[in-house]
């Protein structure tokens, strides 16, 4: 079975470059450090018992080596590399097979080559601090009050509803990756409100802000995702407050785990009209 893949690495100047079907300057020989990286396991021996207890784990940073044969002009070749992947710059990896368009952002570590050789190899070496791939396109849904149930192509033999008014806005989000992941909130307000709670039924998480007002014609950014987290109110008269001190005690940034995830949130009012909400998610791999 031959394996098809594609290889592109944009470098720090925005520049993609395709390694994959550059054959007349060079082809990919290998790609290490595709699959999931190992994990630190970390445990305590006890003094009195056998084996020892589990204390936490991580997954370690991933190491991708990406392993080029050289052809051509082996030398302007070799040194056309060096200018579009130096060292210490960052890097975004993109890899897609016939199951999966995935990238993930790195750090150029090592360009090294063996040059007193008859065929020359080139080996870059990238290291990437989050290990998780991402998918390339978000996934989003709106949170509705009403649940549509009207679909295309129908025929009516008997009365069929369009659709449902749920007791409080509700959508359901699908995480297709292989780990749990964060998500980003949108929410415009057209009138007033002073509190919002947004929860994931599924895994009982939470978000509850007391907040001296949301008016009409502000906005509510909420990012979840590790490395970014924040709360950022944008006011209808330009200002940004940052709204972290307002998260009430109990709450916890929402996460959605792999599989079916229920999304809802409630104001104060309960004037859901008033209030316009999306959530959107980008799915995390442990691999290709």
């Amino acid at each position: 079975m031959i394996l098809i893949f594609t290889l592109k690495i944009r470098n720090y100047k925005n520049e993609i470059h395709e390694l994959t079907h550059d054959y007349d300057h060079y082809y990919v020989k290998s790609v290490t450090g595709l699959t999931p990286p190992p994990t630190t396991i970390n445990t305590t021996v006890s003094g009195i018992h056998d084996g020892s207890y589990y204390n936490s784990s991580r997954m370690q940073q991933r190491n991708i080596v990406i392993t080029l044969g050289l052809r051509g002009n082996i030398e302007a070749n070799r040194q056309h590399l060096y200018s579009i992947f130096p060292l210490k710059k960052e890097c975004t990896v993109y890899y897609q097979n016939q199951n999966r368009n995935l990238k993930i952002n790195g750090f150029i570590e090592t360009l090294e080559a063996d040059i007193f050789v008859q065929q020359e190899d080139v080996q870059i070496s990238i290291i990437c601090p989050n290990p998780y791939f991402e998918g390339i396109s978000t996934i989003d849904s709106d949170i509705r009050k009403v649940q549509p149930l009207f679909e295309f192509p129908f025929s009516i033999t008997e009365p069929i509803p369009f659709g449902n008014i749920m007791r409080v806005p509700t959508c359901s989000l699908n995480n297709i990756g292989d780990v749990d992941c964060g998500c980003i909130f949108h929410f415009r307000f057209y009138e007033y409100t002073n509190y919002l709670k947004i929860t994931n039924e599924v895994t009982h998480e939470y978000m509850d802000l007391q907040h001296a007002g949301f008016s009409d014609g502000d906005e509510l950014f909420i990012n979840t995702n590790f490395g970014n987290l924040r709360i950022i109110h944008y006011s209808s008269d330009g200002s940004e407050h940052n709204l972290l001190p307002f998260l009430k005690k109990g709450s916890s940034w929402i996460h959605l785990e792999t599989g079916l995830n229920t999304i809802t949130f409630s104001i104060a009012e309960g004037h859901y009209e008033g209030v316009g909400a999306k959530v959107e998610y980008t799915p995390l791999y442990g691999g290709v």
